[in-house]
This record gives C-alpha cells, structure tokens and sequence, in this order.
C-alpha cells in the first residue's frame, strides 16, 4: 500500500464524488457537495474549533490523486470548515456562520494530507474505521461502501466466498455483508424505480436498517421473488410490483393512522407470516390491521403453543416454590385470577 504525508494548498483538494454517505440527490458536483455538506453536516461547531484552535496536525485529510487536484475520501466535513473559513459561502448562510468565519483567529490554507495512490488502497482503512470501527456511519452508507469493496473482490467467486473476502478486509461478518449486499441491490432497485413514485418516499424517509431486516424473513423474501423460484442466494431476482408494494407497507403512511401500516420492526415477523398465506395477504390487502390479517395465518397457532408452553414452565416453578412462600392477600388473589384465567381457557376448549 502507497502513501504519503503531504502538506497541500486547500484549493488543491475536492470532495470525493463517491462519498457513500452523501445522498444519491446531491449532484456530484464541487458546488452543490459544498453546499449540501455546509447546510446537513452541522458544520458550525467544527467551523469554531479550527477557528479557535487552528487545524490539528494529527488528524490529517485522507486523499487520492485526480489529475491535477487531489479527492479527500476521508474528512469531508473538515474540509467544508476549511472552506468556510477560507471564503466559500452559500445562500442562506446564518448570521451566527458568518460571524465565526469574520472573528476566526486561524484560517488555515495549507494543512496535513495523507495521499494514497488510489481509492481502492484506502478502502480498508474505511471499513475498519466506519463499519468495524469507532466512528460508525450509518446503515445505507456502510451498504454503499461494502457494495464497492465486493465489486473489487474476483467475480468467478461464489457469492459468499466474495463476501467473506469482504469481511476479513474490514473486520467484519461475512452473514453481516450477505444481508448489507442483498438489501442494497433491492434499495437500489427501488431507487432505479424512482421509488415507485410513492408519495414522500425517498432516501431521507426510508430507514435502510428497516428494509434490511425486512428482507430478511423467510416470507418476505420469497414474497418478492414471486415467481422467480430459481433465485439464488446471490442473484435473487426481485418482482418489481411486489417490491413496490412491500414499500408501500413499510414507509408509505397509511391515510387514517398516519403512519405506515408495518409501523414497528416487531411486526415485520407477523408480515412474513401474512405473506406465506394467500388469505392473510389478500386480506391485508383488502385494508386488514397487521394483527387482524396476522389471524388468519399459522403463526397465532405457533404464538398460542409458545405461550402455553411458557405459562406451563413458570407454572411448575411456582408451585415448587409455594411451600416456602409468605401466603398474602395480593399473592392469594393474583394465585385466583390465574385460575379463573386457566378455567376460561379450558372452557374454550371444550367448546
């Protein structure tokens, strides 16, 4: 691996249009990732610590040679700081902005820069640092990386093999870029889609994780394969209809509650239960609550047993410990309700 310290003039330096933590609707242009990066990043604080401080030696900026200038892939929002401090402004810059860039007492020009010979080199330390490491990005950015680090690895390796290739570079779970490789393929087929032109669906509202773990389930995931029943591990063919749809229910609010119709991650497993059952789902469909349609399916049977079975263990328990109980008037009646409960149950049955 290549690199070198240098000590580089800011005008020299650009922002990295492959940035994956900048959104896909930021044009990768100098001006609007200068813009974007000012306005999103909370840039004030960093803006008044260079101001004051000036800029420290031992955090250098992390670039790659570009023809006649140099891409930082790593510190970004430092150099935006250095920017501001150095003149660059944008429309709607606040007041309080402004007057730490007037009153900064250093506006360095010139500052530390690790230069490596190519993207690909620096990669790793990206991963080790934001994916395994102490300064985590979030879940569609760390997709975004570990989709680029995988079409690095050789592709007349089998999926998973590419995959743990990934994860010994960045420290990582191969199971753990498995997922983050079939969710982003899905996202991005989705953004290729213009996101169905769901309303207010887009890559601020969707929550990644969300649709990472959705993708996840067993039912789920052969709901969107539809018809596509020689879908591999690698290359699962996605329906683009029932792709849609699945996004509807999870990031489209619904018109009465507000809300998405899924709402919390804990009814994604009662989501893939509904999708494995053509009633469940067409009842779904039809404008059923996620329980109502969930009712319809095999899982209440499988939720009744797990209860049943956990209610018979903590049953036993109590009764081996009932001789050497303190008997009170609040332990006698809840001791009743549980047997008024059990009588009601089995009543049910017999009926």
């Amino acid at each position: 691996m290549g690199f070198s310290f240098a000590r580089l003039e800011l005008h020299k330096l650009q922002y990295d249009p492959k940035n994956p933590r900048l959104p896909t609707f930021v044009a990768r242009n100098q001006e609007d990732m200068f813009e974007y990066l000012a306005r999103a990043s909370s840039i004030e604080e960093l803006v008044s610590a260079i101001a004051e401080n000036d800029f420290f030696e031992g955090e250098a900026l992390i670039a790659v040679p570009f023809e006649d200038v140099f891409h930082v892939v790593e510190g970004n929002r430092r150099l935006t700081a250095l920017k501001l401090l150095n003149g660059d402004r944008f429309d709607g810059m606040s007041a309080r902005l402004s007057e730490l860039v007037e009153s900064a007492k250093y506006k360095p020009s010139i500052v530390p820069v690790a230069v490596y010979d190519s993207r690909q080199e620096v990669l790793r330390y990206l991963g080790n640092r934001h994916i395994a490491g102490v300064k985590p990005w979030g879940a569609l950015a760390k997709a975004r990386y570990i989709h680029e680090l995988y079409d690095q690895t050789d592709d007349r390796d089998p999926f998973f093999e590419r995959c743990r290739t990934v994860a010994r570079v960045i420290g990582s779970r191969r199971d753990f870029i498995a997922r983050s490789m079939k969710a982003i393929r899905v996202y991005n087929m989705a953004e290729d889609n213009e996101f169905f032109n769901l309303p207010n669906v887009d890559e601020e509202t969707i929550k990644f994780s969300f649709l990472s773990t959705a993708i996840d389930y067993e039912g789920i995931s052969q709901f969107l394969q539809g018809d596509n029943h020689d879908s591999t591990d690698s290359e699962v063919v996605v329906d683009k209809d029932r792709l849609k749809e699945l996004f509807s229910y999870l990031f489209v609010d619904d018109s009465k509650t507000k809300k998405p119709r899924i709402g919390e991650s804990r009814n994604l497993s009662k989501l893939s239960k509904i999708m494995m059952s053509e009633v469940a789902l067409e009842a779904f469909r039809e404008g059923a609550t996620i329980d109502q349609a969930y009712l319809e399916t095999t899982g209440v049977d499988e939720d009744f047993d797990a209860i049943c079975l956990e209610l018979q263990r903590g049953l036993r328990e109590a009764n081996s410990l009932s001789a050497d109980v303190t008997i009170t008037d609040s332990r006698e009646s809840l001791v009743s309700s549980i047997f008024r409960q059990a009588r009601t149950l089995s009543r049910a049955f017999e009926e």
